[in-house]
């Protein structure tokens, strides 16, 4: 019986003795690093093993030894080689070799774990800098081990079979009962019809210039999948404060003048159906953080925080150039911007649910005489987003580009969406109505 939780030795052992006596048996990725063991011995051994496996050579006693003396991995020869031939003579494996690979893999990650969690005793006593920067880095570590953990290498597809299987069946059963909607509804049926709906692993960027309405497009987005989909969603705004946000909440969901509000004009009717709309919005499943300055490791530990107490059904940044990532800062924005992209498609992956990103895009676009459409290189800092996006979305209305004298008539109070990226689906536009006063987008009647 082994005492101690953070090691086995003798699963170590039985795995070598294995090794030397019957060989990989097919199993040449065996997921194991040598730090995943507890001896000092047994590392140098196995490490001897993987340089012969990634050779091809078939591992026994005399091709261990021959390349151990070739690397000048003994230690104390003699020693090390009576050590290592009691290992082939006198370990009896009586399971599989998956068995002892899990065996040891355990208690290395759980070694691991420790080690984080030191290291992040030490940090908590040291760092000078804000709470939230510390826990971050804590489950950043731990998150990185878990990732590890899982991590199955290369595995030959025939696994997958039953897996595939089941995916297939879900599908076919959302899509029947959703109306040909697998993923998540946003309720705008331009969108969900090209995307199948938002996937759970998924970053969608929604990009706009100032003033054609992206972040109340969110905000509609948020609310339908709150209220009509029953879905907990997390809003981090880095712009607006949580009041603001409200109340644009309230004017699309109240159908009221958000002008009105602010200046207290309201009839009695209009109060009466703020207060509906108070009951409404107030009640849904609508988490905001209005901190205003985020970084990307503040954004992870509080997604993290809170899927620890809901079911998060969608997460939305409000925007994406506004986050800030002191680790790679010193590399220039550029790359800054990257980091954060890459952190926030990340975290979709990580916690299974859309991430939608609102972006800025560049002044350049104004520039273009005739046509002012965005496109993916109007993107500012455009080519790390545009890579790690699934979906990217812009929003054109050309009311706010063409004199009014120019424009056509049923262009007025209209939007577009344009869909330049997706990447499991098809792209094109569709539109959309669009009232500022309200903060709404609704779908265009059929």
């Amino acid at each position: 019986m082994n005492s101690n939780p953070l090691q086995e030795i003798e699963s170590e052992k039985n795995l070598i003795g294995y090794l030397l006596a019957r060989g990989v048996a097919g199993q040449e990725d065996m997921g194991l690093a040598p730090d995943d063991f507890y001896l000092e011995n047994n590392r140098r051994i196995f490490s001897a093993m993987l340089d012969l496996i990634q050779d091809g050579v078939t591992l026994d006693l005399i091709t261990v030894t021959s390349h151990m003396r070739e690397k000048h991995l003994f230690k104390d020869e003699a020693r090390d080689l009576e050590y290592l031939t009691s290992l082939y003579k006198d370990t009896v494996p009586s399971q599989s070799l998956d068995y002892y690979i899990k065996r040891v893999k355990r208690v290395s990650d759980r070694r691991k774990y420790v080690e984080s969690l030191t290291l992040a005793i030490e940090k908590v006593k040291s760092e000078p800098g804000e709470n939230d920067t510390v826990f971050s880095f804590i489950e950043q570590s731990l998150m990185d081990i878990s990732r590890q953990e899982r991590s199955k290498g290369l595995r030959k597809v025939r696994e997958d079979a039953n897996d595939l299987i089941e995916y297939l069946m879900a599908v076919v059963k959302n899509s029947q009962s959703g109306g040909g909607i697998s993923g998540l509804k946003t309720h705008y049926q331009g969108l969900d019809l090209s995307t199948t709906g938002l996937k759970p692993h998924e970053l969608m960027i929604l990009a706009a210039r100032p003033g054609n309405g992206k972040t109340t497009f969110a905000l509609n987005i948020a609310a339908n999948v709150a209220l009509k989909e029953r879905k907990t969603v997390a809003i981090f705004s880095l712009e607006m404060s949580r009041r603001e946000l409200l109340l644009k909440l309230l004017s699309a969901e109240a159908r009221i003048d958000s002008y009105s509000m602010k200046s207290g004009a309201l009839t009695p009717t209009q109060m009466s159906q703020l207060k509906d709309a108070v009951g409404t919005i107030t009640t849904a499943g609508i988490f905001i953080d209005d901190s205003g300055f985020l970084t990307i490791q503040e954004f992870s530990a509080r997604v993290r925080q809170l899927r620890t107490t809901e079911d998060i059904g969608l997460v939305i940044v409000d925007y994406l150039q506004l986050m800030s990532d002191p680790r790679s800062a010193q590399g220039g924005r550029q790359q800054e911007v990257a980091s954060i992209s890459r952190g926030l498609k990340q975290m979709a992956r990580e916690i299974g649910c859309p991430v939608i990103a609102l972006s800025q895009m560049n002044r350049s676009i104004e520039s273009r005489s005739k046509d002012q459409r965005p496109q993916l290189s109007d993107l500012r800092e455009s080519g790390a987003i545009e890579q790690d996006a699934d979906i990217v979305c812009f929003i054109y209305r050309e009311e706010m580009v063409k004199p009014p004298e120019e424009l056509e008539p049923t262009k007025k109070g209209m939007a577009e969406i344009i869909i330049a990226k997706n990447r499991a689906g098809a792209t094109g536009d569709f539109p959309l109505m669009f009232n500022p006063k309200i903060s709404r987008f609704d779908n265009v009647p059929i």
